[in-house]
């Protein structure tokens, strides 16, 4: 049976709900929901049984817990296709949050910054509801320039405070190394988050 996914109305959290859309139709569609949005347009798909259960689901990444379907957020700035407008990415974003997913994932380089702006934007108003991952690993400069890899303890902990201002919150719940760095002993990686979870800024550390 197809279903309309078109703007209904704000709510109290100031974020815009949206009818259902099917959890195999959400990444493939990315970029016609988005024009959709833009255009205050409607887009059909198909409303299964399959994505309510995965929404609805609960999974575990070692002790942090998240919604069965995450939302990756890198091909709203970067990658596979031209960059959408901001207002796009943000509505895109929320709609995720309004179908069931708990679980965004972003990058200091996928813009680089603009992403984790986005994700920071979109999800503000709902910040305890949701689990944010980003990833450090890049040498990126505050102009935006990537110069190669860089995972030195006090450019993890330098990149981490920057990560969470993007994102606007105080703490990351899921910070992981994107790229190992080979001038750098790996065991030295880890010791960095860990005093960043010690001081409550990160909780979770991945690579």
């Amino acid at each position: 049976m197809e279903k309309k996914w078109k703007r209904t109305r704000v709510n109290e959290s100031g974020i815009r709900e949206l009818d259902c859309i099917s959890r195999r139709e959400f990444i493939p569609r990315t970029a016609a929901i988005g024009a959709s949005l833009a255009a205050d347009s409607s887009l059909a798909a198909n409303q299964t049984n399959t994505s309510k259960s995965t929404l609805n689901e609960r999974r575990k990444l070692g002790l942090l817990e998240v919604s069965g379907l995450g939302l990756g957020c890198m091909n709203v700035v970067y990658a596979s296709g031209p960059p959408v407008d901001k207002k796009v990415a943000i509505s895109l974003i929320r709609a995720g949050y309004n179908q069931g997913v708990t679980f965004f994932d972003t990058a200091e380089v996928y813009g680089p910054f603009t992403s984790e702006e986005y994700v920071g934007e979109a999800l503000a108003p709902v910040r305890d509801r949701v689990m944010i991952a980003t990833k450090f690993g890049f040498d990126v400069t505050p102009e935006g320039q990537r110069r190669g890899l860089n995972s030195r303890p006090d450019y993890i902990k330098k990149a981490a405070e920057g990560r969470s201002s993007v994102l606007r919150t105080d703490r990351i719940d899921l910070l992981y190394q994107h790229r190992v760095d080979p001038n750098v002993p790996i065991e030295e990686v880890p010791g960095a988050v860990k005093d960043l979870i010690k001081e409550g800024k990160v909780k979770y550390f991945g690579l």
